[in-house]
């Protein structure tokens, strides 16, 4: 019957060949057997291994290139906007086992791909991504049926350096004095950073058409932030008179022909991006920002240590985290942690309020030292009352 296949001698070949169909789909190949009975053995195997879904027809066919194909596509299916990123991430992995390598055979090349990676000095967090998007990828070809399960390689990532995360902040007074060495429209930026916590790319495209005199606050466009959600947060010299400061000399430097907040030196030069959007006049101060850290002492800080230094100002100041997630822009508890940075000053304070305290008040006793110390409760199961 053809659901059942059969197996033939092809052509110049002194193998016996099989073919059958699955799904509608025509399986054929050969058996590498020179005996017909040998062979027909071997198509049963083949059809009952596709009808469990050990195989897949023609999985030794797929390739990365279409492996990264699957990658995009689903990428593109649900809008994420780090196509592009992902793309440029993807070229590590491409560079090395080649496009046309088959799928099937990548299992045994990825401790290779690591020793390359580490040799050419690759951080350990860009190889965790490299490898995690082609798990990825493997994934979603077992999802589509481009692969058995079977063929999918057991990826085991990296360990995460923890060494690798930034522990570096600012305190208040750092930023004042970070702000007097810098050029007054980059204070203002650094100013705006700490005090509302959020990405430099998301402020470089704040325009005036973000920010409401009368509802006094800022808007942050979905279109803007990372993780695709509005942000508001007020604006007004009672409750926010740092940034409404910010606010007012920025009016006070606008051009007739920008829609930006913050100015840099291509203020009044169209760019545009790819996408034809008109690139943000603020564009990179790492130069003047390099200086003005080594000026005060503080070397080796970057731009984004101001996020995880406003984060861990507000927690600081007595803001519960959830409403520190509605400054920031987090999503998860998780992710605000880490940008709550614990210092040697917070494990103080921690030790001092321990030292301070007594244990309940309508239950202490003088102890030795001359401090007091909780009695022990009389309704203890030892204890009998008297």
């Amino acid at each position: 019957m053809r659901g059942d296949g059969s197996v033939y001698q092809a052509a110049g070949s002194r193998f016996w060949h099989y073919v059958f169909w699955v799904d509608g789909r025509r399986v054929k190949g050969s058996t590498h057997e020179v005996d017909e009975e040998r062979a027909r053995r071997m198509l049963d195997k083949k059809r009952e291994a596709m009808k469990r879904g050990d195989e897949v027809p023609h999985e030794d066919r797929v390739r990365l290139a279409d492996l990264r194909d699957l990658l995009v596509k689903d990428y593109e299916r649900k809008r994420n906007r780090s196509t592009a990123t992902m793309r440029s991430t993807f070229k590590h992995l491409t560079a090395f086992f080649g496009e046309k390598a088959r799928a099937v055979r990548l299992g045994d090349k990825v401790d290779d791909y690591i020793a390359d990676r580490r040799a050419a000095g690759a951080a350990e967090g860009s190889i965790r991504i490299e490898l995690a998007l082609l798990n990825r990828a493997f994934r979603l070809a077992v999802k589509k049926r481009k692969l058995s399960p079977r063929s999918r390689p057991d990826i085991e990532l990296p360990k995460e350096d923890k060494q690798s995360v930034r522990r570096g902040f600012f305190r208040r007074a750092d930023v004042e004095r970070l702000s007097a060495a810098l050029p007054p429209a980059i204070a203002d930026v650094v100013t705006f950073l700490f005090f509302c916590p959020w990405r430099i790319g998301a402020a470089r495209r704040l325009e005036w058409r973000d920010y409401s005199e009368a509802d006094r606050a800022l808007t942050l466009r979905p279109e803007l932030n990372k993780t695709g959600h509005e942000l508001r947060i007020p604006v007004d010299d009672e409750n926010t008179p740092e940034l409404m400061a910010v606010v007012e000399r920025q009016k006070a430097r606008r051009r007739p022909h920008c829609g930006f907040i913050f100015h840099g030196r291509s203020c009044g030069t169209l760019r545009l991006d790819k996408q034809g959007h008109r690139r943000p006049c603020l564009g990179d101060f790492q130069k003047v920002w390099d200086r003005a850290c080594a000026a005060i002492g503080m070397t080796g800080r970057i731009p984004h240590d101001l996020r995880r230094s406003g984060v861990k100002h507000y927690i600081d100041a007595g803001v519960d985290p959830h409403t520190v997630m509605a400054w920031s822009g987090h999503r998860t508890p998780a992710m605000l942690r880490r940008y709550h940075i614990i210092d040697l000053d917070d494990l103080r304070r921690a030790g001092k309020r321990a030292s301070d305290y007594r244990g309940p008040k309508e239950n202490v006793i003088k102890g030795d030292f001359g401090r007091t110390v909780p009695e022990p409760s009389q309704t203890d199961g030892n204890s009998r009352v008297a």
